[in-house]
Formats: structure tokens, C-alpha cells, sequence
């Protein structure tokens, strides 16, 4: 189910950024509508790895990122790197990755994590209506416990 210390501990002045596809945009949406926590969001709906790292760099350093990548186009040959580089660049002092149902991306997202010395998220441990998207309530009280 991932790291026992992936939930988001919300403090005074907390900054935090949720970075990637549409799995980010729920799990803000829902993380503010459960615990009135608002983060930046830098995430798009449908977006892959390849676009995200297309993006400029994201200026502001953060207390905790929660990065959502490899969903869509799973499979994609460069993913691995695509997300080292894009990790590379994020300033946060906690990255947690959550991990997709499509058991290879999880697989690859789980070596950048872990290169970097970041915190999993695994969404297999949470229901999901379509293999892809989870429920956002669980996913947000499993950031935020």
C-alpha cells in the first residue's frame, strides 16, 4: 500500500503541489473539499510523462509533492526517464508517487521513487471504478490521515 509515512502531515503555511494527470486534478479537488487543503495544481487531465516533462521546470520549492505519471501511455519505452528528469528538477522536501493500477508503470514510477528516496503511494490498495482513476475520498484520506 506504500510507504507508512505517505499522508501529507498539513501544518501552518504547508506548500504543496500536486504534478501530473488526472489522477492529480481528483485527488486535489478532493484533498480541499475533505480537509479544506489547498495545494497548486500542475496537472492536466490525459496528460503523459512525455508532456509533464515538456513543461518548464516548476519555479517554487514545495514541503510535499504528490506526483501522478505513467497512467497514460504506460507502456511508453522512455517512461523511465521521462520521470527521472522530470524528478530531477521538482524542489520539495517530500515527493510521494502514486503509483498506478497498470502494475508495469507501477513497477517503473517505483525505481525513480526510490532512486530519489521518495514515498509510494501504491493505488492498487484503493477501489477503482475503471482500473485507472481511484476513489478520490479514499485517495485523499490516505494522503491526509
Amino acid at each position: 500500500t506504500g510507504d507508512p509515512g505517505a499522508s501529507m502531515m498539513i501544518a501552518a503555511a504547508f506548500s504543496c503541489l500536486f504534478l501530473g494527470d488526472s489522477i492529480d486534478v481528483g485527488a486535489a479537488a478532493a484533498v480541499r473539499a475533505r480537509y479544506g487543503v489547498t495545494c497548486d495544481v500542475a496537472a492536466r487531465e490525459g496528460v503523459s510523462a512525455a508532456t509533464v516533462a515538456s513543461w518548464p521546470p516548476i519555479a517554487k520549492a514545495y514541503d510535499t509533492a504528490i506526483v501522478s505519471l505513467g497512467s497514460n501511455i504506460p507502456d511508453d519505452p522512455r517512461l523511465a526517464e521521462r520521470i527521472a528528469g522530470i524528478r530531477a528538477v521538482l524542489r520539495a522536501r517530500r515527493v510521494i508517487w502514486l503509483l498506478p493500477y497498470h502494475r508495469g508503470a507501477a513497477a517503473v514510477v517505483t525505481r525513480i521513487a526510490i532512486r530519489f528516496r521518495d514515498d509510494r503511494l501504491d493505488l492498487a490498495a484503493i477501489a477503482t471504478g475503471d482500473g485507472v482513476h481511484p476513489d478520490y475520498r479514499a485517495l485523499a484520506d490516505a494522503l491526509v490521515d
